[in-house]
């Protein structure tokens, strides 16, 4: 009798562990994993999760460049998007089904710029050729081979116009080729990709942040009229001459900072590091720099950037140059 007394108090007792059991959330199978995030300081914004894991798997720095935004949500369709200075990362789907893709920054240059190209007759492929059926447009000699070594159709797109003749916003006529995500751009030795992310990212959120300080969340997109309304509120400017030897003074010319604001100076190298000048530069009162700067008999030749970061205003230069 005290034996089946005894029983039934334990199955109370366990009863009752289990309702209070109930009460209590689970604990997560396992601890969620932190996101990585990655701040340059060579634009000033960061770069974390998804985005990060794509950027480096799918050719980093020299396919992409450098980050020129925050993560932020378009005010368009609600998608989380970044630009980089030659690409924009963008994030389809939701849930467990969403992934990374590339925003067509080729197609939307054009668009904003008026450009069109009429397709071209169909002609045999060839080991230095393709033609695609899918635009009309062919690829050959040192574009193809970049194009298919580089990342392809998942990276590029499809072609949407042949090789022409375009001068630069840095004062360079090159022969170039537009796709869907990019633009080509050949330097007399290779191809040097545009900078279309620059081109098109919103002027709102192009100036840079302070490290050690990554926002929580993807940002706000804001007010593009915000911009708008103030003409010199983007800076722009260009290197020159470019192409030039390693060991050259080359000349950067801006507009558009603040009138009397001091602008700090350093070189994006082509392998991610950065060399800062060891002096600044006063904007004039009509807003504008113009100074030379020396290049190393030592650098390497290849794509490089010259930044001017506005003190007052945080307006961000980024001009390319190459040397070779």
């Amino acid at each position: 009798m005290k034996q089946s007394r005894r029983w039934s108090l334990v199955v109370v007792l366990a009863a009752m562990l289990a309702m209070v059991a109930g009460l209590v959330p689970a604990a997560p199978a396992q601890a969620q994993t932190q996101v990585r995030i990655v701040y340059f300081g060579q634009t000033g914004h960061y770069v974390r999760g998804a985005f990060l894991d794509y950027w480096e798997r799918n050719g980093g720095l020299a396919i992409f460049g450098f980050p020129i935004t925050e993560e932020y949500i378009r005010n368009s369709d609600g998608k989380v998007v970044q630009f980089f200075e030659r690409a924009r990362l963008e994030v389809s789907g939701s849930g467990t089904s969403a992934f990374v893709q590339l925003g067509l920054v080729g197609s939307e240059y054009m668009r904003a710029r008026g450009l069109g190209f009429p397709r071209v007759a169909p002609v045999p492929n060839t080991a230095t050729r393709r033609y695609f059926p899918e635009t009309g447009h062919t690829i050959q000699g040192g574009f193809k081979q970049f194009w298919e070594t580089r990342g392809g159709l998942a990276i590029f797109g499809f072609p949407l116009s042949e090789e022409v003749q375009e001068l630069l916003p840095s004062g360079v006529q090159r022969t170039v080729q537009y796709f869907e995500r990019a633009r080509f751009e050949w330097n007399g030795r290779g191809v040097d990709l545009g900078l279309l992310g620059v081109d098109l990212a919103p002027c709102q959120l192009r100036p840079g942040l302070p490290p050690n300080a990554p926002p929580p969340r993807p940002v706000p997109e804001g007010d593009s009229q915000a911009c708008a309304s103030f003409p010199n509120a983007i800076a722009t400017g260009r290197v020159y001459p470019s192409p030039a030897r390693p060991g050259e003074t080359l000349g950067f010319e801006a507009r558009n900072y603040v009138p009397g604001e001091t602008v700090s100076l350093w070189i994006n190298l082509p392998g991610g590091g950065t060399r800062a000048l060891p002096y600044q530069a006063i904007a004039g009162p009509d807003g504008g720099v113009l100074i030379g700067f020396r290049t190393f008999d030592s650098d390497p030749p290849g794509q490089y950037s010259f930044v001017g970061q506005g003190i007052n205003s945080g307006r961000i230069v980024l001009a390319g140059f190459v040397l070779r």
